[in-house]
């Protein structure tokens, strides 16, 4: 398993450094995806940009380190710095840009405001941007049921149900999401070196994770949510304290209430757990192991029920029809079919059929077959295809955060399109390049916890390929990069290398 997840992560590092040196995904008012080819001063540009990002974090971190008096000084005032002005920025970008709340956010927080004011007239029969009634909306999203339970418990805990003060949470998100990171580098740092100062450039400066704080859907919580799960699962396995398992599983219970996609982080920690049983199995007691398995299950049921539980007394009690959901089947159609935004991302052809009419799945299952069947015999096509859904998903730099605070063309907002595109295309090519070299330096040694985070990576870029597709929706697994790269890359040693290139000569030779 641990050799199946280091060679699709060096695979999927490397695909995404190919494509974001090659194209530049640009994504519109009206969310659709253009994909261009880079010029050559454009990629020379973007190569200095990322060779400077690394160069610049080896001499400064190496320069901290060599005053073994102050390091530590240095590196805390250093950090206290970068997040104050972080803080500061995502504060300031929230209360100054507030862009509109419209169709699937104000769907989800009107329902929070029926849970809280529990006044199922005043909300449920109105129309939503589908042309439904909400009340026939939630019936068919039923993950927006166990999102709103969310935002109600926050609005019962403040006493108030403004839609705007939703955008505290995401606040708060962001500052947990720098705090989690540090807690995992912290637990990295006991087995790897780390260079500190490329892990504070990397955090601090993806400013699409601050700027995304106005986007009133869960996005940022459950990611902070689950990153402190991952935390506590590896506080766990180093120290075999049970509170760190139960923790872990009652924060991933209500990012996975909020986010459906926090399923790959369950995935990826209980992978986790069952290597770390499976190192240890012949050298503990039965009873240990057992323990070790009973948590594995306890972690899943925690992280899993209470969101169907959830959704399940709303639905009861809202006397909705549990069996017109809708077929999450159009999701997949959707990711492999050429779409009016692009290839996979949502088609109102395909989505709006389903909503209307569940029952339309079977029809959907033998549009797939065919689709299969057409992909198997067109294999140039089906790698362009591939590869353009990709692109514009991992080669789209603002990931949405621009254009989830602008709603036309000329807003204001514009002008910094292009060198945040630019800035964070770089900074991608940085993480994921470290990265794939911290994995080919340490393939003999790399730890569990590294593992973990390659996993999750590995598993959202799978999902994505075979679901529906969104720039936006990539953001964690950027996040989950950047303690990977922010281990410290060993020296290359030139002699060794030369010595290595003598032997083969003369091997040559002698033949």
């Amino acid at each position: 398993m641990k050799k199946i997840i280091f060679f699709l992560g060096i695979i999927f590092l490397a695909l995404i450094i190919i494509l974001n040196v090659a194209f530049t995904a640009n994504l519109d008012a009206g969310e659709h995806i253009t994909i261009n080819f880079n010029n050559f001063i454009y990629v020379i540009g973007i190569l200095f940009l990322s060779t400077l990002m690394i160069v610049g974090s080896e001499f400064l971190n190496k320069k901290i380190y060599n005053d073994n008096e102050k390091k530590d000084k240095k590196i805390k005032w250093i950090f206290i710095v970068f997040i104050s002005i972080y803080i500061l920025f995502t504060a300031i970008w929230t209360i100054v840009v507030r862009p509109p709340i419209i169709a699937d956010q104000i769907h989800a927080c009107n329902l929070a405001q029926t849970m809280y004011r529990d006044n199922v007239e005043e909300f449920l029969p109105n129309d939503t941007y589908a042309g439904i009634p909400l009340r026939e909306y939630v019936q068919a999203y039923h993950q927006q049921i166990s999102l709103a339970f969310v935002f109600s418990i926050f609005f019962k805990l403040i006493h108030f149900d403004g839609i705007g003060v939703l955008r505290v949470l995401n606040v708060i998100g962001n500052i947990s999401i720098v705090i989690a990171l540090c807690k995992i580098i912290g637990q990295l740092s006991k087995k790897y070196k780390i260079n500190y100062v490329r892990f504070i450039l990397l955090m601090i400066t993806f400013v699409s994770l601050p700027m995304l704080s106005t986007f009133i859907y869960g996005d940022i919580p459950s990611l902070a949510l689950c990153l402190f799960s991952v935390y506590f699962m590896m506080k766990y396995t180093e120290t075999k304290k049970i509170r760190y398992p139960i923790v872990a599983s009652i924060f991933t219970s209500i990012a996975y209430m909020m986010r459906m996609n926090s399923l790959i982080f369950i995935i990826a920690t209980t992978i986790y757990l069952s290597l770390e049983l499976f190192k240890e199995i012949k050298e503990k007691k039965w009873k240990d192991n057992l323990i070790k398995i009973l948590i594995i299950f306890f972690y899943i049921a925690v992280s899993i029920l209470p969101s169907s539980i959830v959704k399940n007394y709303y639905l009861n009690k809202y006397n909705m029809d549990k069996n017109k959901e809708y077929p999450n089947i159009s999701y997949f159609l959707m990711a492999m079919e050429e779409g009016p935004r692009a290839n996979g991302w949502y088609s109102e052809g395909i989505g709006e059929p389903a909503l209307k009419n569940p029952a339309i799945k079977e029809e959907y299952a033998q549009r797939i077959k065919e689709r299969l069947q057409f992909f198997s015999k067109n294999i140039g096509y089906t790698i362009d295809f591939y590869m353009m859904k990709i692109t514009s998903m991992w080669a789209e730099n603002t990931y949405s955060a621009v254009r989830q605070n602008t709603r036309q063309e000329n807003d204001s907002l514009e002008v910094i399109i292009e060198p945040l595109t630019f800035y964070q295309k770089a900074l991608l090519i940085v993480m994921c390049l470290c990265a794939l070299i911290i994995l080919i330096q340490n393939r003999k040694n790399l730890s569990l916890e590294l593992i973990l985070l390659v996993t999750i990576f590995v598993g959202g870029f799978t999902f994505h390929i075979l679901w529906e597709a969104k720039s936006r929706y990539i953001i964690p697994y950027i996040v989950v990069l950047i303690p990977v790269a922010a281990v410290n890359m060993n020296k290359f040693n030139l002699e060794k290398w030369k010595e290595k290139l003598n032997i083969v000569f003369s091997s040559w030779n002698n033949k």
